[in-house]
């Protein structure tokens, strides 16, 4: 009889440890995954800083350049570059289109 409840005991002691193992293992792999899931993203992210970084200075760069046309003497010159690029033309003014050009 204390042979039986000796191994009622071993057995539920055992069924506990087990539980307790298989607990432990799931949450470890929870957490190694969520682990790798958030080093990912924080790569992605950290590269997509960078990428809006070097936009950034580009932009800026561009900003400095429109500004120093837009203060400079030639500031009509260039605007009217840009319109005649888009197509525009003078009042009164006739445009006459080469034929023979492949454009």
């Amino acid at each position: 009889m204390f042979d039986e409840f000796r191994l009622k005991n071993r057995n539920k002691k055992f069924g506990f440890k087990a539980i307790a193992l298989v607990a432990i293992t799931v949450s470890v792999s929870i957490f190694a995954v969520s682990f790798a899931s958030l080093s990912g993203n924080a790569a992605r992210l950290k590269q997509q800083k960078a990428d809006y970084t070097q936009q950034l200075a580009e932009q800026e760069a561009e900003n400095e350049r429109l500004s120093a046309i837009l203060q400079s003497d030639n500031r009509d010159e260039y605007i009217e570059q840009k319109a005649r690029e888009k197509g525009y033309v003078k009042s009164g003014e006739i445009v006459f289109y080469d034929a023979a050009s492949s454009q």
